[in-house]
């Protein structure tokens, strides 16, 4: 009797929540179509899809438009307060990382570049754009801007299967601060395409300015996450002189 007094479409909801936590639809794995939902699940499609709708707004499913419902992949994020790498942070929650190098060049640094980096304009930097995945799921896209100064042999380097901060360390200029800031802006037609969304869809960029242990600067860094993929976390502190936050 209890389970008859919940809605149809409540029960569906609950039956494909257990199947996705039981493994049945793995994370990043595309569900069967509507029509094989239905008839298995016995119900009507208006009864489906507000299942289905009900899952994605709790973030177990996401729409891929004209391909389906897809479990969603696990969000990925840096531990509060910590300078990990993306293949660092990846293999940290267990998931599988890999990278599409999208563009990768040495060019002269601009006026701006130059004054962050703390180099004369003119000098040579590598300019490496990545598309980045966990479990061969798109996840960001990654741009890198290095003074070769800080490592010449970097521009050698293949960074599809390759840390950069790891070769940055081998280098003997080891990440080990970063200013960092996040703002949410809607998706471009490029973006969209390379990350697997429709145009408008959210997404968290982040910029950072990272520094060696001698307070080099050694990356402009920029990082913009799949909202659904990505999970920031910062430790907030109360204000010194013992003022509370309302």
């Amino acid at each position: 009797m209890r389970e008859a007094s919940v809605p149809l479409h409540e029960r569906v909801r609950n039956q494909l929540a257990d199947e996705i936590g039981a493994g049945v639809h793995p994370r990043g794995a595309r569900l069967p179509s509507e029509r094989e939902l239905c008839a298995r699940l016995r119900v009507s499609r208006v009864t489906l899809r507000r299942a289905l709708t009900a899952l994605a707004e709790e973030g177990l499913l996401a729409a891929s438009h004209g391909r389906g419902w897809y479990v969603s992949a696990e969000q990925v994020g840096e531990p509060a307060n910590a300078l990990l790498s993306f293949t660092a942070m990846a293999r940290a929650q267990r998931l599988t990382p890999s990278s599409t190098v999208l563009s990768q060049h040495v060019r002269p640094a601009d006026l701006d570049e130059a004054q962050q980096l703390g180099v004369a304009p003119g000098a040579e930097l590598l300019d490496l754009r990545r598309l980045r995945m966990l479990e061969k799921l798109p996840v960001a896209l990654d741009r890198s801007r290095v003074p070769l100064s800080v490592a010449p042999e970097l521009a050698e380097h293949d960074f599809s299967d390759r840390s950069l901060y790891d070769a940055l360390t081998r280098a003997g200029a080891a990440p080990q601060r970063a200013d960092y800031s996040v703002e949410a802006q809607p998706a471009s037609p490029d973006q969209a395409t390379l990350l697997d969304l429709e145009p408008g869809q959210p997404l968290l960029v982040t910029r950072q300015v990272t520094y060696s242990g001698d307070g080099r600067v050694v990356e402009l860094g920029g990082i913009i996450y799949r909202g659904d993929r990505y999970r920031f976390r910062a430790t907030l502190l109360a204000p010194a002189t013992g003022t509370s936050a309302c």
